[in-house]
């Protein structure tokens, strides 16, 4: 009895300070204090039930009170779940694409408009149109674009939830959120006193996870932790796509599918295996993934409204995914190491944020590795009145990268000399912002906001903003809409790009028996003051709680997207031959042929429209179920199309010796745009069972429907008439990816869990990537 006792009241005291946590949180503005009679009208359970989200609108905030399309992924479900690591976890969330590339390496969308590139750039960076943030600070690579997943430096074991924002919201956080926002937001040390957590996993395939996180907290006025990860996934086959055969083969059989001339006088082209030693680009073909990370946390309150927050810590991972510009086969092998430091700090009503992000991305084709260095300072102001709140800052970015194809002598794939040399292109940028909150009744709010960015190393200013409103019909319903602009920045891959392949085209000559093999030489450029892809879109949504235990979110949302930037082919073939007595041309003297590859921006538009959802049932404290879904379509209308066009004929006629010289220009677009790499349904479901204190039963599972990834060989692209011959294509068939996690609680200390991924067996999630199977792993969780 007097067990039964001390648990209840403990339970009862942790409510309580919970319930104090969120009234704290909810009344922080004055006007909730004197207008809002929601909260008032709401049950202790109900209020206890609430959640908080910060991401949305950059101030703790009822859940259901958000103006954007908003999931949480809480730490309970992460923990409830069989997921096993932090992009796994997106796909508890709805309005997420979640494909799995190699065991453990994703690539991840929000709502798909990465994908209308998919086929033009599968073997370029992916993950490019969500900003990704971790307590605010921004991971993502300025180089080509994108995040690359592997590289982060928390694991599931620092995670305290993850808050995902669907649709635009550069306004917010700058250029690249252009589909939304990630922000893995981190916890430590929440117990005063010790706080130890060490987790681990052992599985069929060689599948490794481990992490430990050790931290004191001094009555919660500081806190102090220490945190490491490593996880390891092995290949289930060793086979790599050849796009010349169209198959899986041993990476000895390999062929180059974009062929560099070796010997330009002899004709002779690089073979696979020549090219592999001259670059040392050999595979580990059974690792998948390796990855280890170490994190320092520290907090300190120095006052009621004011505290510090600084974290620094590293990482090393070594991946197989998609290959920036590998010529050979889709996935590239990668080691990538990075350190970090991010310190933020907040006064009454100003806060700063200053963070540094320094290292290299080493890919086993040597000349894709390039070392980087990025710092970022923010500043902000807070300040309310009686019914408006204001929130203006300034932010500045110092951006650096040394790349061997951004040097100023050009890159050649045909000699292949690679080093790092100190040329690093360097830059920065610099923002102002302005957040503003009205909420003139106790039901109605309305956002605005909006953001100016320059880069230095474009001449545009890049103009985002948004404007949001909520009106609570009552305590249990609340209608939004949203209006927003978002862009994506320049990069230095688009604005520095320089280098040069010689390749051999067959090209058709009048007067010739057949196709003559010529090289071309295409020098390869980047440019500046391009426009970046930018989307505007709109929404409105609905959330209802029909029961206290039923709760619905709905979200309809229509977008456009234009300023693509694409690569464009410009050739000039010039032929000399001889002329006959009757004025036909006869005999070939000579052929010679040279372009050019240039960024440009392109004339095409794409649009989207879909309907997402989240139904969300607890039939009671030992069962909770979730479903979710998201549908869309998109269009694409301009020139979508692969073709040729030519656009000069020169003749020069020398009546000594009856020599003609024909030049001969074209332009190629050597892209095709295309809607069919999105799935236009994906979504999940979790259902989570616990009948006492000791057991939890979970199962989740996450579905997409089918669609299909193309590629075409653009560098060989001359003759449109045979243009299928050279084309690629996989379908991905729908798939329903089901896990299930049983947990035991040994004693207060302890937990077991046996975790079945993949239980409906192998599939393959990724165009010309692998195949994904079963794992079983066994975990031991101890806590103190």
């Amino acid at each position: 009895m007097e067990k039964f006792l001390n648990k209840a009241v403990m339970n009862f005291k942790g409510k309580t300070l919970l319930f104090i946590m969120i009234i704290t949180s909810l009344l922080c503005f004055k006007t909730f204090a004197q207008k809002d009679k929601i909260y008032n009208e709401m049950t202790l359970e109900e209020l206890l039930d609430i959640d908080v989200v910060v991401t949305a609108s950059k101030h703790p905030e009822d859940l259901f009170e958000t103006p954007l399309s908003t999931t949480i992924i809480s730490k309970e479900e992460i923990s409830n779940s069989g997921v096993t690591s932090i992009p796994e976890a997106l796909r508890l969330s709805q309005g997420l694409i979640v494909r799995e590339i190699t065991p453990g390496n994703y690539d991840i969308h929000i709502r798909g408009y990465d994908d209308i590139t998919k086929n033009v750039y599968l073997t370029l960076s992916y993950n490019t149109t969500i900003l990704v943030m971790i307590d605010n600070r921004i991971v993502y690579s300025y180089f080509s674009g994108g995040t690359f997943w592997e590289t982060l430096p928390v694991d599931l074991n620092d995670v305290e939830r993850i808050e995902v924002v669907r649709g635009p919201a550069s306004a917010l956080y700058g250029p690249n959120a252009v589909t939304g926002v990630i922000n893995i937001i981190t916890s430590h040390a929440n117990k005063k006193g010790k706080n130890i957590t060490v987790n681990g996993q052992l599985g069929t395939n060689k599948a490794k996870n481990a992490s430990v996180n050790i931290g004191y907290n001094w009555d919660d006025k500081t806190k102090l932790s220490f945190s490491g990860n490593f996880s390891e996934r092995y290949r289930f086959d060793s086979e790599y796509y050849d796009f010349i055969r169209k198959d899986y083969v041993g990476v000895d059989s390999l062929t180059l599918f974009v062929t560099p001339v070796k010997d330009i006088s002899a004709n002779e082209p690089w073979m696979f295996n020549d090219y592999q030693k001259e670059l040392d680009a050999y595979y580990d073909e059974d690792l998948s993934l390796r990855r280890a990370g170490g994190n320092i946390f520290f907090t300190h309150n120095y006052g009621v409204n004011s505290n510090i927050d600084i974290a620094l810590g590293a990482q090393k991972s070594q991946s197989q995914r998609t290959g920036f510009l590998n010529i050979a086969t889709p996935l590239s092998q990668t080691e990538s190491e990075s350190y970090y430091l991010n310190a933020k700090i907040k006064h009454d009503n100003v806060s700063g944020q200053f963070t540094v992000n320094s290292g290299k991305d080493e890919n086993n084709y040597k000349f894709n590795s390039y070392k980087f260095t990025n710092i970022e300072g923010n500043l902000e102001y807070f300040k309310e009145f009686k019914t408006i709140s204001i929130r203006p800052g300034i932010n500045y970015k110092y951006l650096s990268y040394n790349s061997p194809f951004t040097y100023n002598e050009s890159f050649s794939f045909n000699e292949l000399k690679y080093q790092f040399k100190d040329e690093s292109r360097e830059t920065f940028s610099y923002s102002a912002f302005m957040l503003t909150e009205w909420k003139p009744t106790a039901k109605l709010r309305v956002i605005g906001a909006a953001r100016l960015d320059k880069f230095g190393f474009n001449k545009h200013y890049f103009m985002n903003y948004e404007v949001a409103s909520t009106y609570r019909i009552n305590k249990n319903n609340l209608v939004r809409a949203v209006h927003s602009k978002a862009s994506k920045s320049p990069f230095f891959f688009d604005t520095y790009l320089n280098s040069s392949i010689t390749t051999n085209y067959d090209h058709i000559v009048d007067g010739a028996p057949g196709p003559i093999t010529v090289p071309v030489t295409l020098h390869v450029k980047g440019q500046k003051d391009l426009k970046y892809p930018t989307i505007t879109s709109s929404e409105i949504g609905w959330r209802t709680k029909i029961t206290n235990s039923l709760s619905l979110d709905l979200e309809m949302f229509y977008s456009q997207v234009d300023n693509f930037v694409n690569p464009n082919v410009y050739h000039d073939y010039t032929t000399v031959q001889e002329v006959d007595d009757l004025g036909n041309p006869g005999t070939v003297l000579s052929i010679r042929a040279d372009g050019t590859v240039k960024f440009e921006n392109y004339n095409l538009n794409a649009s989207q429209y879909g309907l997402g959802f989240t139904l969300d049932y607890d039939f009671s404290d030992e069962f909770k179920a979730k479903v979710f879904g998201n549908y869309q379509k998109t269009n694409i209308s301009g020139r979508k199309n692969i073709d040729v066009e030519l656009t000069n004929i020169q003749f020069d006629f020398s009546p000594t010796g009856d020599i003609l010289t024909t030049t001969l220009s074209n332009t190629t677009n050597p892209t095709q745009w295309s809607e069919d790499a999105t799935p236009s349904f994906f979504g999940g479901f979790t259902l989570n069972y616990k009948p006492n204190n000791k057991w939890s039963f979970n199962t989740d599972g996450y579905i997409y429907s089918q669609h299909e990834f193309a590629n075409y060989n653009y560098y060989q692209i001359s003759d449109i008439e045979n243009l299928e011959k050279d084309k690629s294509q996989m379908d991905i068939k729908t798939n329903l990816v089901l896990n299930a996690k049983t947990s035991y609680q040994l004693n207060k200390h302890a937990l077991i869990n046996i975790t079945a991924k993949n239980i409906l067996g192998e599939h393959r999630e990724y165009g010309f990537a692998d195949n994904i199977g079963s794992i079983v792993l066994l975990g031991l969780q101890w806590k103190y």
